[in-house]
């Protein structure tokens, strides 16, 4: 059999995986080659595969990873659960601690990639609503909502990240916040309406104004 092109194992760290997790791989690999040519494969006689897969030895690190280069990344990720991923990526430590440079990096990406950033929306918006309308507490009353050069201009050129490129989302999210934004006073409520709403991209344009205005 023909290795997986892609070296995605290489970023587990096989010390994470626990007993169960082990047994469930090496149980892949033998469904999936067969028992003669996993234990080929895997460099292990049969005495021991079945000592493995009954729980009687422990697996060896060196045999899961010869193990994970015989599955695909997405057989990986049916087998092990998220908290474990974590671990074994080195996110999650061994004492429960977090690496959080690795955590911010991951974060960062979300600047270039669109399904990353709607997803870390929707997921403080579930889980952090109320102190994301804390933050959003934070920005002067009576302040009307208003389209102006000015904030084109952030926008497309002042922001350091995120900058709007193209003339076309410029256009897109004028017309969403004329429709919807424009000579509204920014309150609780409002917040509330833009959190809500179906139109996810009402809250990109928001987002921006709410910068726009520190």
């Amino acid at each position: 059999m023909e290795l997986h092109a892609a070296t995605w194992f290489e970023r587990i760290n096989v010390k994470g995986l626990n007993d169960d997790s082990r047994k469930a791989i090496l149980k892949r690999v033998k469904d999936k080659l067969g028992f003669s040519k996993a234990t080929e494969v895997l460099g292990i006689s049969k005495g021991s595969m079945h000592n493995y897969l009954h729980g009687i030895r422990k697996i060896p690190d060196e045999v899961i990873f010869r193990a994970l280069q015989h599955l695909e990344e997405g057989e990986f990720k049916e087998i092990v659960g998220s908290f474990e991923r974590l671990k074994v990526l080195g996110i999650l430590r061994e004492d429960g601690s977090i690496d959080y440079p690795a955590i911010l990096q991951a974060l960062a990406l979300a600047t270039s990639d669109e399904y990353l950033k709607q997803a870390i929306l929707r997921f403080a918006v579930d889980n952090f609503r109320e102190d994301l309308k804390r933050i959003l507490g934070m920005i002067p009353t009576n302040v009307v909502l208003k389209w102006e050069h000015g904030f084109e201009e952030f926008m497309t050129k002042r922001k350091k990240r995120g900058r709007v490129k193209t003339r076309e989302t410029l256009e897109y999210y004028k017309k969403l916040f004329n429709k919807y934004l424009e000579g509204k006073i920014l309150s609780q409520e409002l917040i509330d309406y833009v959190i809500n709403h179906p139109n996810t991209w009402l809250r990109n344009v928001f987002r921006h104004y709410v910068r726009y205005l520190y």
